[in-house]
């Protein structure tokens, strides 16, 4: 087992007698070789689990074992074992990133330090074309994949990717999963950080859903998918997200996500959905639609909304 948390639970005090409980008794395992989702809004509490992962916040209730010892007796220890991508872009100024990567890479592995690592990671990734270009000059997607190199070119016990494919495009995003992958099978754990519910799907072995401080539920995909396994998903791509449509009563968790538009509907009720979404068509009103399985995504929205309230990819009331 690389990571052991049990029962954590983080406060922040206010004004007078104010008070907002960041992580509410939260309590997983990840193993060696494996990648765990953590899948939640901005504000469900993500960064600061992190943050006393890596010991820059101490709990104030339970504990956080790294490879058997406890992260709160030596945080220095816990950060030693540790790779992290942060969610924030890396500020690159006017070092390459080939440059920025071979000096953390240097720094982590000192005299071990290999340069041909460096090389096959921007090859596996499609960067040599950017290799050498001042970082002022990249694009957000390329100075992402830099903070990504930067993190697993000496990889920890446990590497913790927050929103790694931020501005990355498909094919980089591909190339991107398939790396860390094969971290995963060189022995380093993986923390994916994200409420990219439907890319944490393909990628993770094991998930847990986070709303509010706490965690709603956790397991492998299938696990959490079976909590809406009797039912279809439709989701429809809008002529723009500004349309306003009505959707039908029998609809189960309704959310708008710009153009796309999702629901949950009972199996019972396929025909007349499609009958329903080819109608919205014939109007101009909808470009396409797709009918299949329930997903996480699914899960995610039926635990983090009201039934009919429409909400945006942070959970927030549209």
């Amino acid at each position: 087992m690389i990571l052991d948390i049990k029962g954590v639970t983080k406060v922040f005090h206010g004004k007078g007698e104010s008070k907002n409980v960041a992580n509410d008794n939260i309590t997983f395992t990840i193993n060696k070789g494996e990648i765990f989702g953590l899948l939640g809004h901005n504000g469900a509490g993500k960064t600061t689990l992190v943050n006393q992962i890596l010991g820059l916040l101490t709990p104030d209730h339970g504990d956080i074992h790294l490879l058997g010892k406890s992260v709160t007796q030596s945080s220095a220890h816990a950060r030693s074992l540790c790779s992290i991508q942060p969610q924030s872009q890396v500020s690159l100024g006017l070092l390459t990133p080939k440059q920025a990567v071979t000096l953390i890479g240097k720094m982590r592995m000192g005299k071990k330090f290999e340069p041909k690592r460096v090389e096959a990671l921007f090859e596996a990734l499609d960067m040599g074309a950017w290799a050498n270009t001042e970082g002022e000059k990249l694009s957000g997607g390329v100075r992402r994949l830099t903070a990504f190199c930067m993190a697993v070119i000496a990889p920890g016990e446990l590497v913790i990717l927050d929103e790694p494919t931020n501005d990355v495009d498909p094919v980089r995003r591909s190339y991107l999963w398939q790396v860390i992958r094969e971290l995963t099978k060189n022995g380093s754990a993986v923390i994916l950080v994200t409420h990219n519910v439907l890319e944490a799907e393909k990628a993770v072995d094991r998930v847990a859903i986070m709303d509010k401080g706490k965690i709603l539920t956790q397991g492998n995909p299938s696990e959490v998918k079976s909590l809406v396994e009797d039912r279809m998903r439709i989701e429809l791509s809008l002529e723009n997200e500004f349309i306003n449509i009505e959707v039908p009563d029998w609809s189960l968790s309704p959310h708008q996500n710009g153009s796309r538009l999702i629901f949950s509907l009972d199996p019972s009720k396929v025909s007349s959905t499609i009958d329903w979404a080819k109608n919205l068509t014939d109007k101009g009103l909808v470009i396409d639609y797709s009918l299949s399985p329930t997903t996480i995504e699914d899960v995610y929205i039926e635990l983090t909304s009201k039934r009919g309230k429409f909400r945006n990819e942070y959970g927030q009331p549209l």
